[in-house]
């Protein structure tokens, strides 16, 4: 939940941070590679650190690091400081989605049932409640407690890991990455992410640079499938490298890619394009999570009492709730109330969660207890990827419709055409104090809000096509059934 909470917050208040910085855009998403890489490369070596400090020691001395990177970045006067901020809480934060699932994967019997949906719901209130306190805190403060707000909650982590988390290592299995593979692998993520983080500026410059991502790719993936040298890996790796697992992973970038751009959308939308408040943006934005802590509870309530018997009508059904939500988001307009949006998300909710309790139930339901960590934590190398590369595709994405649709609408309104005379005439007449220059400049403002909403609409027309191709998939694979 710290995570979830720290990241939504910044996030969502990105423009306010970058203003209190001096950073723009591409030096403020150099702080994102920065948290992505240091979470990768603290990832790897999670089973190496736990047999050495312990998994109760590793939790809490990753607290301590993520608060300390917190103080860095409320502290920052520039960029420099503030992606080293980040940088440092990415270290600390990697242990904490892993550790806490294989603390979950402790508890025996039907506690564990309950004890994976308090997981659930815990990931979903963080990201509900950092839209929510981000723009609380920007009312009554300034983007500084962004991060000195995160400093309870951290506390309270380090109280909770110290009392309640395991002292051995039984869940981990020795066996870790050579010091020489562990710097090729580094070399690999850093290469992966700051080429992800360059699309945004670079693709239409250079589009050689869809061979250098390929190329990060594939360095990463040769080099983490040479872990498999040490003894004691190669064992888990042979458990792993089946087709429900691979799959799984498979399945789990689609979601969180999804979900991350949706994220990243949104507010782009509702914000800019629908001219809704920042207060508001994060109260519609929260309400997606908040719908799916709802819906986690009835799966739960439903496996508990036996009703679900089959995964691949729940991830069909998850798909489904996806393609529905591309569909009623691509129609909106400028007559849109913040009523008819809240329940159009409504569907995002329910997507993200029905879809990935049931990935998650057949990825990790046939891997064997001593493999989990080592499961667990690739699985979170895969979320921390697709969590890059869903912003730069969509910033990518939007820049690309935005530059098409700008071109066809200004068409209309070069200078001396019949167009641009007859909207200065009409908005004259509403405004009669405006002089003509200043209404050519309300409406170039105003061409360049109806080209994002085009775009934005167009991006839900494909996640509906989206969800509609991988519901078909689901239907026709046979490994989840």
């Amino acid at each position: 939940m710290i995570e979830f909470l720290q990241n939504g917050m910044l996030n969502f208040a990105a423009s306010y941070v970058m203003g209190g910085i001096g950073a723009g855009p591409e030096e403020f998403s150099y702080a994102a590679m920065a948290y992505a890489s240091c979470a990768v490369l603290a990832l790897s070596q999670q089973r190496r650190l736990t047999l050495a400090l312990g998994p109760r020691r590793l939790l809490r001395l990753s607290m301590l690091s993520f608060a300390a990177g917190a103080v860095l970045c409320a502290q920052s006067h520039g960029p420099a400081d503030f992606i080293l901020g980040r940088a440092w809480q990415g270290f600390g934060a990697a242990a904490f989605f892993t550790g806490a699932r294989v603390e979950v994967n402790r508890i025996a019997g039907p506690q564990r049932t309950l004890a994976l949906v308090g997981f659930g719901q815990a990931l979903l209130l963080g990201s509900a409640m950092g839209p929510l306190l981000g723009g609380w805190l920007l009312s009554v403060a300034d983007w500084h407690w962004l991060c000195w707000g995160i400093l309870p909650w951290t506390l309270m982590g380090w109280v909770a890991a110290g009392r309640f988390a395991e002292r051995d290592e039984t869940a981990y299995q020795a066996g870790h990455a050579t010091p020489r593979a562990l710097w090729w692998f580094a070399v690999a993520v850093l290469l992966l992410q700051f080429l992800i983080q360059q699309t945004p500026y670079n693709y239409f410059g250079r589009p050689d640079i869809l061979l250098g991502l390929l190329a990060g790719l594939t360095l990463a993936v040769i080099v983490w499938l040479r872990r498999a040298r040490p003894a004691g890996v190669g064992d888990m790796w042979r458990q792993l490298a089946r087709r429900r697992y691979l799959l799984g992973l498979v399945y789990y970038f689609v979601c969180y890619t999804m979900v991350a751009a949706n994220s990243y959308i949104m507010p782009l939308l509702v914000q800019q394009g629908l001219g809704f408040t920042v207060p508001t943006t994060g109260v519609l934005l929260s309400i997606s999570f908040l719908a799916g802590l709802v819906c986690a509870s009835i799966y739960a309530l439903l496996l508990a009492r036996g009703h679900v018997s089959t995964l691949k009508p729940v991830m069909v059904l998850g798909m489904m709730f996806l393609a529905g939500y591309g569909l009623l988001m691509s129609g909106l307009n400028g007559e849109a109330t913040m009523g008819r949006i809240a329940a159009i998300l409504l569907c995002n909710g329910a997507f993200m969660t029905v879809f990935i309790m049931a990935v998650a139930q057949g990825t990790f339901g046939a891997v064997e207890p001593g493999a989990f960590s080592h499961a667990y934590q690739t699985k979170n190398i895969i979320r921390q990827l697709a969590l890059s590369s869903a912003v730069s595709v969509s910033t990518v994405f939007i820049q690309g419709r935005n530059a098409l649709h700008y071109n066809r609408l200004i068409e209309r309104f070069d200078a001396g055409g019949p167009w641009l005379a007859d909207a200065v005439r009409q908005l004259r007449t509403a405004l009669p104090a405006i002089d003509p220059q200043s209404a050519v400049g309300l409406l170039g403002a105003e061409l360049s809000r109806q080209t994002l909403m085009l775009s934005c609409l167009e991006f839900y027309r494909l996640e509906m096509w989206v969800g509609l191709g991988m519901a078909l998939i689901l239907l026709m694979q046979k490994s989840f059934r």
